[in-house]
């Protein structure tokens, strides 16, 4: 198609969406208006798709892809923070519940501390009064016999009265220690459920951005498509494909790169050592084993290694004995199985039938709706749905991804089997940036809650961005 032709028909598609923004009022007089900013960014946006090349045209595709995956990052990060402001507030609610019932048991202890000084007072006062004072026990008693049992009594009342006081004393601080703990507690609760809104909010606008961009993305991605079909003179179906074809080869490869580089860093890693237990062991020990016993011979070496030393007698000449031929060869033994080597960091409890378990449990909530920190009531957000599926296969693992991979143990990825934690960060060397986690399935496969929007799926394993281990509960 001309050039001309091509901005003509941009020219005149421009000017008809400034003259749908131009109202007609009764009378035949029309107002000018300004277009709107969407009107404009439109417009302006058509003129820019026109004006692309091929080239152009598929970087910019490229680009869009790519803002769209920081986008997604995002709300998992955004995900992943929010669930561990939820754990969080557990924490602090458990914390101050049992702050509470701390409080309220020393109270009552203080009550009962105050109970028994009145009585205690209440038996002091009494004993006054039926004569048990000082000046009482030496005027009333008859023999010295009575003054000792009396003024025993009234020690006796001075102690339970000495121990009331010291026991108030001693509940009263203990009291006082316990509804303080329990304002702390109770100030941390509020702190930690502001924290938790906060992070909620923060991945809903994320979330909402993902929307927002997903949408402009897609009407930028129509215009582009226009534009190849109009620089080829092909459809926008046909554009669609052949996008859809270079991007899936454009993954494939970076997909088989990014596997690459993370099985040699946990294999390399792994297997350093003797912790790992894997066949470069036993390849190790081959290569360490005896030598065969070299024949000795006297010769010339003997006689190098005594010179200098006093000639002594040659011993009696001895008869030479045959060498025994060589047994016949043995066939080699089947070797036996190569054991599942350890975790080579963390710790690991759950065995491969657990695994297996836990993946079917997974696979079981396949097509549940993503739910933000969700537990299973009713959806799931990626943590909650490995902790259950391992919590469910009788192996308890922590509620967030980033805890998880702290404690579970560490595999290289060449070694991966069915239930296998596989996690994904923005900075692999950094836990602490750890924003998603998936099931291993086997084959190449995962299941996973992957972000709002996407219910729980099984799908082709990732390997951008995974962290340097897999994990193993």
């Amino acid at each position: 198609m001309p050039r001309t032709r091509r901005a003509a028909r941009v020219t005149s598609w421009t000017v008809v969406v400034l003259l749908a923004c131009t109202p007609v009022v009764a009378g035949g007089v029309a107002w000018a208006e300004p277009p709107s900013d969407d009107d404009v960014a439109a417009a302006h946006a058509a003129a820019d798709a026109a004006a692309l090349d091929v080239t152009g045209a598929q970087a910019r595709l490229d680009a869009i892809r790519a803002e769209l995956g920081r986008a997604e990052a995002a709300v998992q990060t955004a995900a992943e923070d929010y669930a561990e402001a939820r754990e969080a507030l557990a924490a602090a609610k458990r914390g101050t519940a049992e702050a509470r019932e701390r409080a309220d048991r020393a109270q009552q202890a203080e009550d009962d501390a105050r109970g028994t000084l009145a009585e205690a007072y209440r038996t002091t006062a009494r004993a006054n009064e039926n004569g048990l004072g000082p000046l009482d026990v030496v005027t009333g008693a008859r023999e010295v016999g009575d003054v000792v049992s009396t003024e025993a009594a009234q020690r006796a009342v001075d102690r339970k009265v000495a121990g009331a006081l010291a026991r108030q004393a001693d509940v009263r601080s203990a009291a006082r220690n316990a509804d303080a703990r329990w304002q702390a507690a109770r100030a941390a609760q509020q702190e930690a459920s502001a924290a938790a809104e906060a992070a909620f909010a923060t991945a809903r606008r994320a979330a909402d951005d993902l929307t927002a961009r997903t949408a402009a993305a897609e009407d930028e991605r129509d215009r582009l498509f226009t534009r190849l079909a109009d620089l080829r003179s092909t459809s926008v179906e046909l554009e669609r494909q052949r996008e859809a074809d270079r991007q899936e080869k454009v993954v494939a490869a970076r997909e088989a790169a990014a596997r690459d580089r993370a099985e040699d860093a946990s294999s390399s890693g792994g297997s350093s050592g003797a912790s790992d237990g894997t066949a470069d062991g036993a390849d190790a020990a081959g290569k360490a084993g005896p030598e065969p016993e070299r024949p000795r011979s006297g010769g010339t070496d003997g006689a190098r290694a005594d010179a200098g030393r006093a000639a002594e007698p040659d011993p009696q000449p001895t008869r030479t004995r045959e060498p025994a031929p060589d047994p016949a060869p043995r066939p080699d033994p089947k070797p036996d199985p190569r054991p599942e080597p350890p975790p080579v960091s963390g710790v690991g409890q759950g065995s491969a039938a657990q695994g297996r378990e836990a993946l079917a449990w997974a696979r079981s909530k396949i097509g549940t709706a993503y739910q933000w920190g969700g537990d299973g009531n009713p959806g799931y957000d990626c943590s909650g749905l490995t902790s259950g599926a391992w919590n469910a296969a009788g192996v308890w693992i922590t509620r967030t991804s980033r805890s998880q991979y702290l404690t579970v143990g560490k595999v290289s990825y060449d070694r991966m089997r069915p239930g296998d934690l596989i996690y994904y960060a923005n900075d692999t060397s950094d836990p602490s940036t750890i924003r998603h986690v998936a099931i291993y399935a086997g084959g190449g496969m995962m299941v996973e809650a992957p972000r709002p929007g996407i219910d729980v799926r099984e799908t082709p394993v990732r390997w951008d961005e995974v962290m340097p281990y897999a994990g193993r509960p």
